[in-house]
């Protein structure tokens, strides 16, 4: 090992360096803690033997200088001392001293002390090595993980913009990768098909399940009992969801889930949609410029077999629109009202823009209504999706 000894006695400097170097060590001598400290800022050492009571700077001192220093590997320190007393050992620990010789110098002694002191080096090397392979990975799985976020985000849906709808959406997963999906399609010319899901829990476990079923749900078509078709669509979101809750039970998975299922007949203008489990969603009726939040609860799917579901119905015209929302956003609080956003507190924010374009409308939520702060460290996913209808 690299050491260097601290003593202003040229007698002991030169008696530990004999010693030091009968055990093959590589020694450097200082004169005192001033000399010490040039020599350390210079060199690199493993271990320091230094005298206590030395002019310029004590060992205490030049202990207290290298632990503040925080080097890069760390310096085992031996104090060399002929003091005794409870209150010079607690002193000297609190310094950063790691181990004592005492005066006069004893070959035998001193050797105990150093293989003491590789023992600890040793093992202060090996958890680095492994802190610095922790951290590769750690880096890596970063990156897989925000890779993972863009391969999520890309398979949600673009915005629509058409004559017969307007969409916008805003999502934020609790972590990388969230739970919370949704998508709308259009089967034929006359139909929209969305659907809204938030996955129990949050997280990759989660994630993998939300991206499973995002990009299969719209293929699985033994979900929807057949073709859809104007009259079959007028129940198909209760088939549809009695359909999932028994796959769901039947793939044994550890997750449960909430969603809103809906098809839109746009010849009709009339939305058919189920609601399991999910929040409330709300509707705004432009002729009377009235927000409702639409009292209505299902079962989430995937924890009973044989739940029977029921499919709403709701006539729109052109202005209206629809919104619905994770409970994610239950659980942060406004950066308007410091009030958590639920209830009543979440219907009043969702009223206040009741009358702006929905890409208005998540702008809004996006920048007035969430803390940045609370952002980076969400307790669940938060996701919301807003249609306008034509």
């Amino acid at each position: 090992m690299n050491i260097l000894v601290v003593d202003d006695s040229t007698e002991i400097r030169l008696i530990i360096k004999h010693y030091l170097t009968k055990f093959n060590h590589n020694v450097d001598l200082a004169v005192d803690g001033g000399d010490a400290w040039e020599k350390i800022t210079n060199n690199e050492y493993q271990v320091i033997i230094s005298d206590w009571k030395m002019p310029i700077m004590n060992g205490l001192e030049l202990c207290k200088k290298v632990r503040a220093a925080n080097f890069k590997n760390y310096i085992y320190f031996i104090l060399l001392t002929g003091m005794s007393g409870k209150q010079n050992t607690l002193d000297s620990i609190k310094a950063g001293i790691d181990d004592f010789v005492n005066k006069p110098i004893d070959a035998d002694e001193l050797k105990i002390r150093l293989t003491s002191a590789k023992r600890v080096l040793d093992l202060e090397e090996t958890l680095e090595r492994k802190n610095l392979a922790l951290k590769k990975i750690n880096e890596q799985l970063n990156t897989d993980l925000k890779n993972a976020t863009n391969t999520q985000i890309s398979l949600l849906p673009a915005n629509l913009d058409s004559k017969h709808f307007t969409t916008a959406w805003y999502y934020k997963p609790a972590v990388f990768v969230g739970g919370d999906t949704f998508n709308y399609f259009t089967p034929s010319p006359d139909f929209l098909v969305f659907y809204k899901i938030d996955i129990s829990g949050h997280g990759i476990s989660a994630a993998m399940l939300s991206m499973s079923l995002q990009s299969t749900l719209g293929l699985k078509r033994g979900l929807y009992g057949g073709p859809i078709t104007r009259e079959s669509s007028y129940d198909l979101p209760r088939v549809f969801a009695e359909n999932l809750n028994k796959m769901m039970l039947e793939n044994n998975t550890d997750h449960y889930l909430t969603m809103i299922f809906g098809i839109v007949d746009i010849k009709l203008n009339q939305m058919h949609y189920v609601q399991a489990g999910h929040p409330h969603p709300m509707f705004y009726n432009k002729e009377h410029d009235q927000l409702t939040e639409i009292d209505v609860d299902g079962f989430p799917i995937g924890l009973i077999d044989n739940v029977e579901y029921e499919t709403r119905h709701i006539d729109y015209k052109s202005g209206d629109k629809f919104v619905v929302y994770s409970d994610g956003i239950n659980e942060v609080d406004s950066a308007i009202t410091d009030k958590r956003l639920e209830s009543n507190t979440l219907y009043e924010h969702f009223n206040s823009i009741r009358n702006l374009t929905p890409n208005n409308m998540i702008d809004k939520i996006k920048n007035t209504w969430l803390k940045k702060e609370q952002l980076k460290a969400l307790p669940d996913d938060v996701s919301i999706l807003i249609f306008e209808f034509k």
